[in-house]
């Protein structure tokens, strides 16, 4: 039984390493896209928005493995990083 809950505690452990790696990953890789966007400036924000947009559902008509759920959900994250990034850019602006 004591090896039991040690197996479980370690698996457990390598699980909450696991996330940690992906959260971080995450972060980088928003933070890189916030540098971009806000270095690309308005006009190509507004034409790189619109051209995910149209990948993303393009890419979701073209495969019925993909959830309308999941559609959603990226793009409601895809603009909130922009929403962020114009934020920050209007403050510097201001600035």
């Amino acid at each position: 039984m004591k090896n039991l809950m040690i197996d479980v505690l370690i698996k457990l452990s390598k699980v909450e390493v696991e996330s940690k790696e992906l959260v971080a990953q995450v972060e980088a890789q928003s933070l890189l896209i916030a540098a971009l966007v806000l270095s690309a400036g308005k006009d190509a924000t507004d034409s790189l928005s619109e051209n995910i947009h149209h990948a993303v559902l393009a890419a979701a008509q073209s495969s019925q493995d993909i959830l309308q759920s999941d559609v959603e959900m990226i793009l409601a994250q895809f603009d909130r990083l922009l929403k962020v990034t114009r934020f920050v850019a209007e403050q510097a602006e201001e600035e």
